[in-house]
């Protein structure tokens, strides 16, 4: 299966998941999410990252909102930028190349709030590797 079939697969399975919503994919949706998905698999494979079903419908999810974003020009609010410290560098960097890759061309410049939560996926995708997940917050159960 190429990389092209796989996000295929994994916009239908996103598009079946909010079908029902008030907001369902649409196709500049899936013309997006086509162009956006295949970049962060490169990446991902580079890192050596794996997605499980639910992971990815997860990635998923949030690429869908991305490239919605980027279309309407908004940008995410600045997140804690010790959320940042807990991640590898080399997953931000990842996540940063995926995002430039996808914006660049549409004359889009997203923030670094976007290139975080998509490194905090990747980070997601590493288990078991000490320093590439995020630590849970004190007195968190998670």
């Amino acid at each position: 299966m190429t990389g092209a079939e796989r996000a295929a697969g994994l916009v239908e399975r996103l598009t079946a998941v909010v079908a029902a919503s008030g907001d369902p994919v649409r196709e500049a949706d899936r013309r997006d999410l086509a162009r956006l998905l295949p970049l962060i698999a490169e990446r991902a494979a580079a890192e050596r990252l794996a997605f499980d079903d639910e992971r990815g419908l997860a990635l998923a999810v949030h690429a869908l909102g991305f490239v919605r974003r980027v279309r309407s020009g908004a940008h995410l609010d600045p997140l804690d930028a010790a959320l940042a410290e807990e991640l590898a560098p080399r997953l931000l960097t990842a996540a940063r190349t995926a995002i430039d890759a996808y914006c660049a061309p549409l004359g889009f410049r997203a923030g670094d709030a976007e290139v975080l939560l998509l490194a905090l996926h990747f980070a997601m995708a590493r288990p078991g590797r000490p320093g590439d997940r995020p630590t849970p917050p004190q007195g968190s159960t998670a």
